[in-house]
């Protein structure tokens, strides 16, 4: 078996509502997570599971900018489901892993600065939907 290929956490692209927000993003999550049924059986000792309905949840940090601070804000104050995606590593080349795409709604949206940094936005958003991932083409 070949040695793994790594993905440098900087190889990607974070897309919010068709806003390319990588430039400006330190640190990015999607958790997935489902529901689990219990079955139990007749006759059985055992019960048995199945999966239920799958929510996730989406979030992003990273620098305030000038040129960007408006499409994360335009972004949370929108009442509809916005688009997001994260292609983890490079998009068609030796890095790419693929790619998540889903909508989802932004419940918190936070700006904060301390006197020896730098202004920081973060967001929380709840998917809305499936969560798509479509794997890359060798």
């Amino acid at each position: 078996m070949p040695d793994p290929t790594f993905i440098p956490g900087y190889l990607g692209t974070v897309l919010l509502n068709a806003d390319d927000i990588s430039a400006i993003g330190s640190v990015v999550s999607l958790s997935k997570t489902r529901n689990i049924m219990t079955k139990p059986t007749f006759g059985s000792p055992y019960a048995y599971s199945l999966g239920g309905q799958k929510l996730g949840s989406f979030s992003a940090q990273g620098h305030v900018s000038v040129e960007q601070i408006a499409d994360i804000d335009n972004a949370f104050n929108s009442d509809a489901p916005i688009a997001f995606s994260l292609q983890i590593g490079d998009a068609a080349g030796p890095t790419d892993a693929g790619l998540y795409a889903g909508m989802c709604v932004l419940s918190d949206y936070t700006i904060e600065a301390n006197a020896d940094g730098e202004w920081d936005w973060s967001i929380e958003a709840q998917t809305s939907g499936e969560v798509t991932f479509a794997a890359p083409t060798p």
